[in-house]
């Protein structure tokens, strides 16, 4: 008998969406249904069994930068989302977003890479694993973009 699975939790369209208003420009996606697309691929690979939540993590940048939704600032919405789905499982990849530090810069570098098709979500998975640190689910990593996660479901 299998081990029952660890309950994962996924952001919304709209929660994405929220980030990407008060974190890169008030714009709304220029084609919502393919941003939809991209935050559902995470729940999606998790129902046929991917448990791996920095493999989750990758899926879902992946998708939010190579479906293009919004005009401007898809590797960096990328970027936010998969750090806040990883806070709201248990990691973080930035301590401050867009800081000008070594770990930002890499994760720029690994973004560009998979909008260029030079890694895939596993690699862009692996690079997250790497780098990713425990947060504290009350500390200030859990608040760091103004109560964004706080209505996470």
């Amino acid at each position: 008998m299998s081990s029952p699975r660890v309950p994962l939790r996924f952001l919304t369209t709209a929660q994405v969406t929220r980030l990407y208003k008060s974190q890169v420009t008030r714009a709304n996606p220029s084609q919502p249904a393919v941003l939809d697309s991209a935050v559902t691929s995470p729940q999606n690979h998790w129902h046929y069994g991917q448990d791996d939540v920095f493999e989750l993590a990758g899926v879902l940048a992946e998708r939010i930068i190579l479906n293009h939704a919004y005009q401007d600032g898809n590797k960096r919405i990328a970027l936010l989302a998969a750090d806040m789905f990883l806070k709201i499982n248990g990691y973080k990849l930035q301590t401050r977003p867009f800081a000008k530090d070594t770990v930002n810069e890499g994760l720029k570098t690994a973004h560009i890479s998979v909008a260029t098709k030079t890694w895939s979500a596993e690699e862009l998975a692996e690079y997250y694993r790497s780098i990713a640190t425990p947060v504290s689910r009350y500390g200030r990593d859990w608040a760091v973009y103004g109560g964004v996660g706080a209505d996470v479901g």
